[in-house]
């Protein structure tokens, strides 16, 4: 049974370590650790399957076989200098945090040149199995990428992709959670206002959503003819539709993306 140590235990290494854990066939010991001790103690009573560390030394006398890194990008360096300071032999380290690169954090280990590292990018719907979770590598072995894969596929799905890739998976994928509660949020606001109540808005439009997107993914046209055949003339649709092309809706959703890829390639 391989042990796992999550290093920051905010909503993303919080919802990690529930994905992993909420299947029985995980056979995956997990440990967390926050340098701000409130949090740790708040992910560990909500989380009961999860064990404490009380100090990065234990990665050694609990012979955790890898380290998920999930703290702010600043904090990184000084943790992998701190972890560096131990026997990090036949260790992976797998850091999820935005812009670090594999060199970066490779960078950081002058006493464990040869640990293994693997960049990844989540998303928080790793609580509910439905992340998308990006991994990329330098060094690590087809076995370590194996079992991070293998791993994070309790959260939902693996991609593995070239690292010069990470910036747009991050605003396509990592970021994505934010503008999809924006747009859930315009819809489920304007039913309330016109008189629906929350739970109402919420479970239509959940399922006008979802059941939209599985339509669009198993089409075999392309999308903007699939809107066209909706967009009926004198119809309702083509009417609201006509809002979202002259206002630039793409244009502006592109744009969106393009800001949050600059800041994630930074």
């Amino acid at each position: 049974m391989k042990k796992v140590l999550f290093i920051g235990l905010g909503h993303m290494g919080s919802a990690l370590i529930k994905g992993v854990l909420s299947k029985k066939e995980h056979k995956i010991e997990v440990y967390g650790y926050d340098a701000i001790k409130e949090v740790q103690e708040k992910a560990l009573a909500n989380i009961s399957a999860l064990k404490a560390f009380n100090d990065l030394k234990e990665v050694e006398s609990e012979n955790i076989d890898f380290v998920v890194i999930g703290t702010r990008p600043m904090d990184v360096e000084p943790l992998c200098e701190n972890l560096d300071k131990l026997n990090m032999d036949g260790k992976t380290v797998i850091c999820m945090a935005n812009a670090v690169t594999i060199d970066r954090v490779q960078n950081s280990f002058k006493n464990n040149k040869n640990v293994s590292v693997i960049r990844m990018m989540p998303n928080m719907n790793a609580s509910i199995q439905k992340s998308v979770t990006a991994l990329a590598t330098k060094n690590a072995s087809p076995e370590q990428l194996k079992f991070a894969s293998k791993m994070f596929e309790l959260c939902g799905i693996v991609e593995l992709i070239s690292e010069d890739k990470f910036g747009t998976l991050t605003a396509v994928s990592g970021c994505l959670p934010a503008y999809a509660f924006t747009f859930f949020k315009g819809l489920t606001d304007y039913a309330v206002e016109k008189g629906f109540n929350r739970d109402q808005a919420y479970r239509i439009a959940e399922i006008a959503v979802i059941g939209s997107i599985m339509n669009a993914a198993n089409a075999k046209t392309d999308l903007r003819t699939m809107i066209d055949q909706i967009c009926v003339p004198n119809g309702s649709t083509i009417e609201g539709q006509k809002v979202l092309d002259n206002d630039g809706f793409e244009d502006i959703l592109k744009k969106c993306l393009a800001a949050a890829e600059k800041k994630a390639s930074a």
